[in-house]
């Protein structure tokens, strides 16, 4: 990590002369620049499976217009990003804090060139803290989520247990957010937080917390999120909770597990991303091993969902993903190498194994 970057003193040389500014007293805040350098070529589907699509795509006249999956070869993700971080003492027991991270700069899916990498898509918020503990105002990682995304979602396990499964749970980085969290006591701490779900919703809202104790070298994990009106559906209610562990054992091993079930009434929000009436639950769960011999790194994973419910209803909707990973570090990159096969019945009809490789490289800075 470094400071005061040419761009950011010029960016702060700005800031300091402009008229807006003098408020208060014009001292010098350290502005820390920080990122991830991140490359991979990708190919999705090595054996070019054609597979018929349990929810066909469609234009915005509702018309069909893909069936079934086509093979689109590989491609390069450029899931680089740059953030800025400041902060300063207000009182002696109160120290104020700013985050604004981009998205991926790389990113050409949603808008076209770098349209996912502008400034405020990732966490992105104000804070205060101190002994205390600290709370955020903005954009962050909802407790339960954190979790979620780390450990439990690596290496590429995040297709099942992320964002994965035929009934969603809950919000993953969210705007319209009040944060909370402890300071460790004993090995135990925890956050809590709530906000808004859908802001367009006047009764949309959610209330998510985590908590983990760590002893020796084993750390225990449980976290929840409560949704009214998720993502903006009318009385759509949905429960969702998790409990797991991570352990490091002798020998440069560790291991990680994980089970979380979601619970929606009324209707639910299904894997084609859209809602659905009926009341829906879902189980799913990820197991990870990893290993390291100095420079040299093996992580392997597997994730699954259970057969979903609906209305009392056992759904045939199990997804499944098994991964390996081979990486270094060297000198601060990891170059790494991975393989994982996806089996996705919520996705695909009689689903088939898709191979998935991926060959990367990740700077951190």
């Amino acid at each position: 990590m470094f400071k005061k970057t040419l761009i950011a003193a010029a960016l702060t040389t700005v800031a300091f002369s402009a008229s807006a500014y003098e408020i208060g007293v014009n001292d010098e805040i350290a502005v820390e620049v920080y990122g991830v350098a991140a490359i991979s070529a990708v190919s999705l589907n090595v054996g070019d499976n054609n597979q018929e699509l349990r929810y066909p795509k469609t234009d915005a006249d509702d018309k069909v217009t893909q069936t079934h999956t086509e093979s689109t070869g590989y491609e390069l993700e450029n899931e680089s990003r740059i953030g800025f971080r400041a902060g300063k003492n207000m009182t002696d027991s109160i120290h104020v804090f700013m985050q604004v991270e981009s998205g991926y700069v790389g990113n050409f899916k949603n808008g076209g060139a770098g349209a996912s990498g502008k400034l405020g898509v990732r966490d992105t918020f104000i804070g205060l803290g101190g002994d205390w503990g600290k709370v955020r105002f903005g954009r962050v990682l909802t407790p339960m989520y954190e979790l979620i995304d780390w450990p439990y979602s690596n290496p590429g396990l995040g297709i099942v247990f992320d964002w994965g499964g035929s009934v969603k749970g809950y919000n993953d980085r969210h705007s319209d957010q009040v944060r909370y969290d402890s300071p460790t006591w004993g090995g135990f701490n925890f956050a809590a937080s709530t906000g808004r779900g859908d802001s367009t919703s006047s009764d949309s809202y959610f209330y998510g917390l985590n908590a983990k104790y760590t002893f020796s070298t084993v750390t225990l994990m449980a976290g929840m999120e409560s949704n009214q009106d998720f993502k903006g559906y009318e009385d759509m209610d949905v429960l969702t909770y998790l409990v797991g562990f991570e352990a490091g054992l002798p020998g440069g091993f560790s291991v990680a597990g994980a089970f979380k079930q979601a619970d929606s009434s009324n209707s639910f929000v299904n894997a084609n991303w859209k809602e659905q009436a009926g009341d829906a639950s879902q189980g799913s769960y990820s197991l990870i091993a990893q290993y390291w011999n100095g420079p040299l790194g093996l992580k392997a994973g597997y994730a699954a969902t259970l057969d979903s419910e609906l209305n009392g209803q056992t759904q045939n909707d199990a997804d499944t993903v098994v991964s390996f990973q081979v990486m270094g570090a060297v000198n601060g990159f990891v170059p790494y190498v991975r393989v994982a096969g996806r089996t996705l019945e919520s996705v695909y009809v009689d689903a088939d194994t898709d191979i998935v490789v991926r060959v990367g490289l990740e700077y951190g800075f």
